[in-house]
């Protein structure tokens, strides 16, 4: 089950529905769809105060993820996964880079593909989901790993199919 929370300061930027469709492709992907995530929509302040506090950086950053996975799961009970906090702002001004390079042979391209601030929210959502599961990228067969992943759900999460080269 997703949860989608839009603070007022950021509705009308982008869509909660949109958000809650994508992870629960993603979570059905990981099967995963019996499991609770919670994603909150917000501006830079919010997420600036959620890194200072938590982190110990005094800067907006575009996703933070709060894992609630415990050691002891229990068959047959939806896990709470934990909570994806993403700054549509932030989000916002890194739409104009378009898609990272390394996940352009995920969406089937050779050159950068059209990019929409719902594609980076959907990116965001996906990579931020990934380190509640654990995955991190500090070190460097470990960030292998999660970008490996990021590249395996991407265009299932976006909702696009990968083409094909010809």
């Amino acid at each position: 089950m997703i949860s989608t929370m839009v603070r007022a300061s950021v509705r009308g930027l982008c869509s909660g529905d949109t958000v809650r469709r994508r992870g629960q492709r993603l979570l059905r992907a990981l099967g995963r769809e019996e499991d609770e995530l919670c994603v909150l929509l917000t501006d830079d302040d919010e997420i600036q105060g959620l890194n200072r506090d938590w982190r110990q950086k005094d800067k907006p950053t575009d996703v933070l993820s709060f894992s609630q996975l415990s050691a002891r799961v229990v068959p047959g009970v939806p896990t709470v996964l934990g909570d994806v906090v993403i700054s549509v702002p932030t989000a916002m001004r890194q739409v104009p880079d378009g898609c990272l390079e390394r996940l352009w042979p995920a969406l089937g391209a050779t050159s950068s593909p059209p990019w929409t601030l719902s594609d980076e929210l959907g990116f965001l959502l996906l990579h931020g989901t990934l380190h509640l599961l654990g995955h991190d990228h500090e070190v460097e067969v470990e960030r292998r790993l999660m970008e490996a992943e990021e590249s395996r759900y991407l265009s299932l999460v976006l909702g696009r199919a990968r083409r094909t080269r010809q």
